[in-house]
């Protein structure tokens, strides 16, 4: 039986409380680190993207972020304010630590062997302490 020994983790606090002062500080201290926010990126530039060459006109695969962070850790800042369907794009990540893409006539799977360390801030900003865990939590 083969246990994965990545942990995903998402911080959910108030702002103000360093939450992306600790993704920053993680992604430069990991030997393998990546840093990105949810707002700038999109669910292609967490996974893969088919791209043509301007001079050739070839097409080639890049990895995004979390492809680029294998065997590391990715963080992701703003988790809160990404797209849904954007969001759905990492789960593959988080459960199999693969990216598959099938896009323009390649096929391909990429290893993306990465923990995951997103920041998020609650629902109305501030954490409502007269609601419950998933009144404040909006994902």
């Amino acid at each position: 039986m083969k246990i994965r020994g990545d942990v995903n983790i998402i911080l959910m606090g108030d702002p103000g409380v360093a939450k992306s002062q600790l993704l920053k500080y993680v992604a430069g201290v990991a030997p393998r680190g990546v840093y990105t926010t949810g707002r700038g990126s999109s669910g292609v530039g967490l996974t893969a993207a088919v791209t043509r060459d301007a001079n050739t006109g070839d097409l080639s695969l890049e990895g995004g972020a979390l492809v680029l962070a294998d065997m590391g850790v990715c963080c992701i800042d703003e988790f809160d304010k990404m797209e849904d369907s954007d969001r759905t794009a990492i789960h593959e990540v988080m459960e199999q630590q693969t990216v598959s893409i099938a896009k323009a006539g390649i096929t391909a799977t990429l290893n993306a062997r990465a923990a995951v360390l997103a920041a998020a801030n609650p629902l109305y900003g501030r954490y409502n302490r007269k609601k419950n865990l998933s009144e404040n939590i909006n994902l």
